[in-house]
């Protein structure tokens, strides 16, 4: 046993070695110049969010780009609170709004959150298609910042987002949980085997969307702005960027509960399958370094124990130092020995959650 966790630590080191490289080139991807603006359309699918939207519409309101090459897309995916009202507020208050209400398509592929996505793709005039969701603000530089990174060939442009709310330590263990998996997938883009994206800060060219026939030709998935993002990184005519930029941050809500938690970490998980080599072995040595942190005193002398720790520790701030620094959570590092407990739990306790069930609900839906 001690044997075989000396050599899963070693191993661990050396795959965030490695990631970090893949990070270093995310850190200096190329960008167009600055004076270079596209069309762009921003799209938001709400499903009743009438608690969330107004914030979301009003940090959209205050983007920093040309009025004329700047459209914004607002999605009413069948809600029955007040979304929809809010929403046609804001197109009578700002001309560069859209609003619309999700219908259904002919596709077998499109349901949900994918069918209102793809309502609005068709519809849009811009060359650039920016995501986020109802629950989420954008700074006003976000969407300049951003398209400066579809040099020619890149097809999607992935970004990330941490929690709006600092001041409760449940939200700020969420912040570093979204840093450190977001850094895993930055780091894998870098390395042209990307893991992950997230979809309400996501971006694609139309053209990448079209050529690969968009949602009504991917399989229907829980996570479907993962599924696009491997629809585009499937063949070698678009690569997939996911710079690591404090001026394309965005910010959404925390959970509320642990149940949240783990209702959005299963629809991740269920959505992640099917993950490239890395991604498994990344992921099992996840696992084994979360069993040897909760459980290792069992079975290990204290000494190797905490050496194998030191291990685990070493390995992860190689990697998030950069993030951290460039947005500016110096305090991060204050938490994360909450951090990893909060982590190994969560992590060891997900695969074990389908056994009460393999649905996924998340807005108020079954999958």
């Amino acid at each position: 046993m001690e044997i075989f966790f000396i050599v899963v630590s070693i191993l661990y080191f050396l795959i965030h070695i490695v990631l970090f490289r893949g990070l270093r080139k995310s850190f200096s991807l190329n960008i167009l110049p600055g004076t270079v603006y596209p069309k762009v359309s921003v799209i938001v699918a709400a499903r009743n969010e009438e608690d969330n939207i107004l914030k979301c519409i009003e940090s959209l309101a205050e983007i920093n780009y040309p009025e004329e090459l700047l459209e914004i897309i607002l999605v009413n995916d069948k809600s029955d609170d007040r979304t929809f009202e809010i929403m046609k507020n804001s197109e009578r208050l700002h001309p560069s709004f859209k609003v619309i209400n999700s219908h259904k398509n002919e596709s077998p592929n499109l349901k949900g959150k994918a069918n209102a996505i793809d309502n609005a793709v068709d519809i849009s005039t811009g060359d650039i298609i920016l995501m986020t969701d109802a629950d989420c603000t954008v700074n006003p530089e976000w969407v300049k910042n951003t398209v400066r990174y579809y040099i020619p060939g890149t097809g999607m442009v992935c970004g990330f987002t941490l929690m709006n709310d600092r001041k409760s330590l449940f939200s700020v263990l969420q912040s570093a949980d979204w840093l450190y998996l977001l850094s895993l997938a930055s780091s894998s883009a870098g390395l042209n085997s990307i893991l992950s994206c997230i979809g309400n800060n996501l971006s694609f060219s139309k053209e990448a969307y079209r050529f690969t026939g968009g949602y009504k030709l991917i399989k229907f998935s829980v996570t479907e702005d993962l599924a696009l993002m491997r629809k585009i990184n499937s063949g070698k005519n678009f690569r997939v960027s996911f710079p690591v930029d404090k001026n394309c941050l965005v910010y959404t809500n925390p959970c509320r509960s642990i149940q949240e938690v783990f209702s959005q970490k299963r629809r991740w998980f269920r959505g992640g399958t099917g993950i490239n080599f890395l991604g498994y072995i990344t992921g099992a040595e996840l696992y084994l370094m979360n069993f040897l942190l909760v459980s290792g005193l069992f079975f290990l002398n204290l000494k190797l124990y905490l050496f194998l720790i030191c291990i685990k520790i070493i390995s992860e701030l190689i990697l998030l130092h950069k993030p951290v620094k460039e947005f500016g959570l110096t305090s991060f590092y204050f938490y994360y020995p909450l951090f990893m407990i909060y982590f190994a739990f969560t992590g060891l306790l997900l695969p074990w959650t389908f056994l009460a069930g393999s649905k996924i609900k998340w807005k108020g839906r079954k999958f």
